[in-house]
C-alpha cells in the first residue's frame, strides 16, 4: 500500500530538489596574484585600488605591512608599506575564482622609500592574475 504525502509537504519536498539542480556551479573562492614592477626610483609605500568585484582578504607576499578597506562595492583601497621590488606583491582572497576576468588593479600613488615624496605611479604598474 501507497501513502501519498500531504499536498503541501510535496510541494516543498519538489521544489527543494530542484533548487540542487540549477545546474550553476556554486561559486569557488580563491586567490589572485598581484605582482609589482619596479620601474623608477626604489617605492617604500603603494597605494593601489582594486575593482571588479569583492575582494574578502589582502595578503603580503613578502612581508610587507598591508592595509585595505571596500568604500564601496566592487571598489577596494590597498595600502602597502615596505622594501618593494619587482615580482609578487600581494595575494587577494576573492568568493568567486570564475569572475577573476573582471578583476583590475591600478597604481593610484607611489611614495620613494628614501625621501618619501610621491613619484610617478605609471613606472610602478602592477598586474592581476589567478
Amino acid at each position: 500500500m501507497r501513502r501519498r504525502l500531504p499536498g503541501g509537504l510535496a510541494l516543498v519536498l519538489g521544489l527543494a530538489a530542484a533548487c540542487g539542480e540549477s545546474g550553476e556551479p556554486a561559486p569557488r573562492a580563491g586567490e589572485l596574484t598581484i605582482s609589482y614592477y619596479q620601474g623608477g626610483p626604489r617605492a617604500g609605500a603603494l597605494l593601489l585600488t582594486i575593482t571588479g568585484g569583492e575582494v574578502l582578504n589582502v595578503t603580503a607576499a613578502n612581508g610587507e605591512h598591508v592595509s585595505f578597506a571596500t568604500p564601496a562595492p566592487g571598489t577596494t583601497h590597498v595600502v602597502v608599506i615596505g622594501d618593494l621590488g619587482t615580482g609578487t606583491l600581494l595575494r587577494i582572497r576573492v568568493p568567486d575564482m570564475s569572475l577573476a576576468s573582471r578583476y583590475v588593479v591600478a597604481t593610484d600613488q607611489v611614495a620613494d622609500k628614501v625621501t618619501f615624496s610621491l613619484i610617478d605611479p605609471e613606472r610602478h604598474p602592477l598586474t592581476i592574475s589567478p
